[in-house]
């Protein structure tokens, strides 16, 4: 089934205008399309605003069927003021045909 995952808050020392974010997916089933199967997004106000990502594919770790996923310099500056980052990473189109596993995801801010 879609999900939807959201991190904790971590405090940034300054309000942030830029971030990244980067994850490790498995296609267990099927392929997903990135940015439309699988969304990223980060807030700068603890999940009440937040901003999608363009994920591109920076390569594999372990199999062709483990990826890299990543977007680098998201402009937030355009959301309300703040210093609680927190990202949001959802799944979409999930099926017996199409199965999107997330292992791992870092993200960070300047």
């Amino acid at each position: 089934a879609d999900l939807t995952l959201q991190s904790t808050d971590s405090t940034a020392l300054s309000q942030p205008s830029t971030a990244d974010l980067i994850m490790l997916i498995e296609d267990g089933v099927g392929t997903a399309t990135l940015n439309t199967d699988v969304k990223a997004f980060i807030s700068r106000d603890s999940g009440s605003n937040f901003t999608q990502g363009t994920l591109v594919d920076e390569g594999t770790w372990g199999s062709s069927a483990k990826r890299i996923v990543a977007f680098h310099n998201l402009d937030i500056s355009g959301q309300p003021s703040g210093t609680d980052i927190c990202y949001k990473i959802t799944t979409h189109n999930q099926s017996g045909s199409k199965e999107t596993r997330i292992h791992a995801t870092s993200y960070g801010w300047k």
